[in-house]
């Protein structure tokens, strides 16, 4: 990149994080500068040093905070984007395997991509149970065992739905790259809370679209990675998680 293009583009970047900084909700309004500085990036050249390695995981996790900001507001606007950041990491963790930084947006990429089958699931297993409360409003112990085995069956019958298995199929790369983010961390110490409970979300949601017959060991990770998250100074978990530590941890590490 020409240093005059690559001058305005830094200054984009900046203009850009300031503002999802300070106002979030407008997110929209960058799309059309992100999409502009995308047809003139080009990560595949990776022999301009250190600097150059630093703007490139800048523009990377700018972008895909965009991202992160549309898949919550349901947008469909940024689906482009989120397959450029893809790719460019992808191509940049060739150069740079044990990137912490890298190996966390690459992990993050692939549980933003989960999040729409999953959005569904939860609507479906919503509906069954707001179906099932109507239908058995009041019932004996017996019948309250059977309807519990009954709903086992169902939920192991389902995970052959499409949903089910696109939400697998995205989350065991979120969950290996995010291990893999965490144990580089651990070793160049870098371990953040933020990336724990990350990663944690990722082994919790491949929990909950997977078997009872296999899905314990992801449960596990996820709490044991939460109980670290808790130990780290400065960072509280969110409410929702800490709930969740409390009620299932703590768990014995081995």
């Amino acid at each position: 990149m020409e240093q005059g293009t690559a001058n305005s583009a830094m200054s984009k970047l900046e203009l850009i994080r300031i503002a999802l900084d300070t106002s979030p909700d407008g997110w929209k309004d960058h799309l059309e500068s992100i999409r502009s500085m995308m047809a003139s990036l080009d990560f595949s050249d990776a022999s301009q040093g250190e600097s150059q390695r630093e703007w490139q995981l800048s523009v990377l996790t700018v972008f895909q905070r965009v991202v992160h900001v549309g898949i919550d507001n349901e947008g469909s606007d940024v689906q482009d984007i989120m397959e450029w950041c893809l790719k460019q990491s992808l191509v940049l963790i060739h150069f740079y395997p044990e990137d912490v930084t890298l190996l966390a947006l690459i992990g993050e990429n692939w549980l933003l991509r989960a999040q729409k089958p999953l959005l569904n699931i939860h609507q479906e297993e919503q509906s069954s149970v707001s179906s099932g409360d109507s239908q058995y409003p009041m019932s004996t112990s017996v019948e309250a065992q059977s309807q519990t085995e009954s709903a086992k069956f169902e939920a192991e019958r389902r995970l052959d739905a499409a949903d089910y298995v696109e939400a697998r199929a995205l989350l065991l790369p979120a969950v290996e790259y995010l291990k893999r983010a965490v144990a580089a961390a651990r070793i160049q110490n870098k371990i953040t809370g933020v990336l724990l409970t990350k990663a944690a979300e990722a082994y919790m949601s491949l929990g909950n679209v997977s078997s009872i017959k296999v899905n314990e060991p992801y449960f596990r990770a996820a709490l044991l990675y939460l109980q670290e998250a808790s130990r780290v100074p400065d960072y509280n978990l969110p409410a929702h998680l800490q709930h969740y530590l409390e009620d299932f941890g703590p768990v014995a590490l081995g």
